[in-house]
Formats: structure tokens, sequence, C-alpha cells
């Protein structure tokens, strides 16, 4: 009985990455649903027509309700529509799991010791997260770097006589990718029937920035109550600007601070692969008992929290 385990455990991984790969696959073809997010959130304009577009915008349930109303699941797709905006919930979970899934399949076809199989699926499960999280604070810091022009972009428009909507088209056809994505998304909404505002809202909450809200709130209240639109964006661009230059001098400050931490954690990782490759025998204990592996992911944790404590105390708010 204990020798069909492993064929069994084998074939049930085989199974489960078959059936996850034939998901992805199944949700990458085309359909009605793929139209609309490429009219809504691809970076050019689209050549499909207003009537072969359905007007709903709820996408197709792709998680089970009792996840789907789960806090986490909701900040996660939060950080997909910031991150990944063309990526489906269904899609970036499916990943997770194929991702994790590979290291049972390698450790029950290689005999892995259990510990090592353990943390070898959380590590390659947590990857995506880590790259999401990584290309969403990017995709921001590059929105907040392109706001300024954008905003000067807008208030050049509305003073050659344009309205506030011909404004958004022109800046997702005339700016660059990611600022023109949200303003395409936002103008494609409100030619859809949605009002401007909501759409501008959703625009700021789906941006989540500082400098982005200040742009939402003084388009939102200018709409509302009237007034020079054109002079408040010129001065909030400068405004911004002044704040993205403070912002890059206080990171040049702090630039020393973040350079030691990376090379104090990266400084054991070094020291042991060196006395590994002079010592294989000694230090080779490590990766043959359990004591040692226990040691090994120890010291791991040990390393990447205080990376994390350097990189709190070295990252300011500005």
């Amino acid at each position: 009985m204990d020798g069909m385990m492993l064929p069994l455990l084998i074939a049930a991984t085989v199974g489960l990455l078959a059936w996850s790969l034939s998901r992805v696959a199944v949700s990458l073809r085309s359909s009605p649903q793929r139209k609309i997010k490429q009219r809504l959130s691809t970076d050019g304009v689209s050549t499909a027509g207003p009537a072969n577009l359905s007007i709903t915008m709820e996408e197709q349930a792709t998680v089970p309700e009792f996840l789907a109303t789960k806090p986490y699941i909701q900040r996660l797709r939060r950080k997909l529509s910031q991150g990944f905006p063309d990526t489906t919930l269904q899609k970036f979970l499916l990943i997770m799991g194929v991702l994790a899934l590979f290291p049972i399949l390698l450790g029950a076809m290689f005999s892995w010791n259990l510990i090592v199989m353990l943390i070898a699926t959380v590590v390659m499960g947590y990857s995506p997260l880590l790259v999401l999280n990584m290309q969403r604070a990017k995709r921001q810091r590059l929105v907040s770097e392109q706001l300024p022009e954008a905003m000067d972009f807008l208030s050049r428009v509305l003073r050659a006589g344009h309205s506030l909507s011909t404004g958004f088209q022109m800046m997702s056809e005339e700016l660059p990718a990611p600022v023109a994505t949200e303003f395409r998304r936002c103008y494609d909404q409100h030619s859809l029937g949605q009002p401007l505002e909501e759409g501008l809202r959703e625009m700021v909450d789906r941006v989540d920035s500082t400098d982005f809200s200040f742009f939402g709130t003084a388009v939102l209240i200018q709409r509302q109550s009237g007034g020079d639109l054109s002079e408040v964006l010129s001065n909030i661009s400068a405004m911004v600007r002044q704040r993205l230059r403070l912002a890059k001098q206080v990171r040049a400050k702090t630039a020393e601070g973040r350079f030691t931490g990376y090379i104090i954690v990266a400084f054991p990782a070094i020291m042991f692969g060196l006395c590994y490759f002079l010592n294989p025998d000694l230090y080779g204990l490590f990766f043959k008992t359990n004591t040692g592996l226990m040691m090994l992911g120890f010291a791991v944790v040990l390393q990447l929290l205080g990376l994390f404590m350097i990189k709190k105390i070295t990252t300011l708010t500005v």
C-alpha cells in the first residue's frame, strides 16, 4: 500500500496541473467579455464599435461566492486591478495554484524532504503576490510621475474650449501608458452611458494615489460649484511636481540606509555559499538533516524580517 502512495500522488498532482493549465487556456480565449475589457482597459483605441459591445460592466463569476465576499479576496482583486488590469482574478489564482503544485510534483518525483517541499511550495505559491506588489508599486509610481504632464495637457485642452470628456479622450490618445489607460477607461465608461463623475471616482479609487486624489477632488468640486478648472489644474500640477521633487530628494538621502540593508541581508547567504563550496562535507549537513533544514529556514525568515524592518525604517512618506 505504501508503494502505491508515490504514483498516486504524482498522478493527482499531474491531473491538477493539467486541469489548471486548461482553465488558464480557456480564460485566454476571445469572448465578448474580453472585447469589453480590451475597450475599457487597453492602451490603444479599440476598433470595436459600441453596437458590438454590451453595456454591462459586471465581470463573470470567477471565484465561488463564499470566497468573493472575503476581505482578502477583495483586497487581492483591488491590487490586481492596480497592477495587472487585464488579468482576471480567476487566472491569477490559477497561476498561484499551478506554481504551488510544481514543488509537490518535483518533491514526489525526487523524494525531497517534507520540510523542503513545504518551504518550496510556500515560496512558489507566494511569488505571484510578490510580483503583483512590485508591478502595482511600479505602475502607481509611473502614474504619479506622468500626472503633472497630464494635468497640464488637460488644462491646455480646456483653455482651447474643449469639454472635459473630450479632454479625457485626447489624453488617452496623446499621453503614454499607464496614465492614458486610466483616462481611456474612464472615457469609454462615460461613452457607454456612465456619468463622468462616477467614472472619475472609480478611476481615483482604482489608481489609489494621493496625487491622483487631488486631481479627482478638484475636478469633482469644479463640476458641482463651477470655476476655472484649467487654472486649478495648473496649480495642482505645480504642487505635485514639488511633492515628487521632495520625494526624490528623500529617496536619495535614504539610499545609503537601503543599500546597507541589502548588503547586510545578502552577506550571510554569500558567506554560507562560499563556506559550502570550500567544505561541502561539513556544510552539507544542513541539507541532510531535519535540524539543519529547520535552522536554514529559521535563518531565512529572520533575514527577510530584517529586510522588511530596514525597508520600513528607510521608507518615508512625503
